[in-house]
């Protein structure tokens, strides 16, 4: 599984580092649903790139600090749940699924 390292937020965007969380193989899914999810991660990853601009400043202090990281950590979990949803979007368009089964 790739693993996104906080450095690496810091040598290129966030977003173009959680672009590499998702593999190019199949066609995506399409709809708003999945729309949704993918604006979403467009999102936090503008935030991150925020939050590791602010942990750029000479002047910050430590408490500061820790609060960024915790908030630049649960961004990144959210980001991975994203992943997973996404991924599962696009498997599941490219698979055939029983919707109803009679049993009579």
């Amino acid at each position: 599984m790739t693993m996104l390292r906080t450095a690496e937020t810091v040598m290129r965007p966030a977003s173009a580092a959680l672009d590499t969380w998702f593999a190019e193989d199949r066609a995506p899914a399409s709809g708003p649903h999945r729309e949704a999810l993918a604006a979403e991660r467009l999102t936090i990853g503008a935030a991150i790139n925020r939050l590791v601009a602010r942990m750029d400043d000479d002047d910050i202090d430590a408490d500061l600090l820790d609060d960024l990281t915790e908030d630049v950590a649960g961004l990144l979990g959210r980001a991975e749940e994203l992943r997973l949803a996404l991924a599962l979007a696009d498997r599941a368009a490219g698979d055939t699924w029983l919707v109803a089964v009679d049993l009579d």
